[in-house]
């Protein structure tokens, strides 16, 4: 198994998250798979706190904005050149809560269930059937059309997590640039804080040191 975590400079809603949140990933990461961990980063703060782990410089075309995390993996998996049918975990920084507990259930979930891919799955904040298209005049339109009343009524659903994200080196390619496909299975997990904000970063602390 590989762990790649993405870690560009560059946010813009927490101006250095990633070197802010980097080490909170890196402590729950155990020594035994320490020299599994590549960290793909163009960020110096990154690397200064990245010592004893394998670093891939990322070159600025692959560092802007518009650039998808695939077409980051998918730079790792070549550089590297990682068998097609091995492991890759894909952390993102952003999920300071997790922990290796976490990330072993996930993997065993993975491998019980003989998957491709997978994400994760939290409980939506609001469902589909509430949510409207904005349209002219104040108006609105169904992004589901139905016209069902009761809640109870309305179908299953969930919203999709990067909590953990793992597949085999060879499915990338056939995953879309969230790294979903019809074949991806999705882990459930309770709703993690995410951070892009300062807000966010604060509602971590919050929580974590009551």
């Amino acid at each position: 198994m590989k762990i790649i975590i993405p870690a560009r400079k560059g946010s813009k809603g927490l101006p250095g998250k990633n070197a802010i949140l980097v080490n909170h990933t890196l402590s729950t990461i155990p020594n035994y798979v320490k020299d599994s961990v590549i960290i793909t980063t163009n960020d110096g703060r990154v690397i200064d706190q990245s010592v004893g782990y394998q670093v891939l410089l990322r070159n600025e075309e692959l560092s802007g904005d518009e650039v998808s995390t695939k077409d980051v993996l998918t730079n790792v998996i070549q550089q590297y050149n990682i068998p097609d049918e091995e492991i890759i975990m894909m952390l993102y920084l952003t999920y300071p809560e997790r922990t290796w507990t976490d990330i072993e259930a996930a993997l065993n979930f993975f491998i019980d269930n003989k998957a491709k891919s997978l994400l994760c799955r939290v409980k939506p904040k609001s469902h589909p059937y509430l949510c409207m298209f904005s349209g002219d005049d104040h108006k609105g339109k169904q992004i589901v059309e139905h016209n069902l009343y009761r809640r109870q009524d309305y179908p299953e659903c969930f919203e999709l997590s990067h909590f953990i994200c793992i597949f085999r080196a060879n499915e990338l390619e056939k995953l879309n640039k969230n790294l979903y496909n019809k074949d991806t299975i999705f882990y459930k997990i309770k709703r993690p804080v995410d951070v892009d904000t300062k807000e966010d970063l604060q509602r971590y602390y919050d929580k974590n040191n009551r």
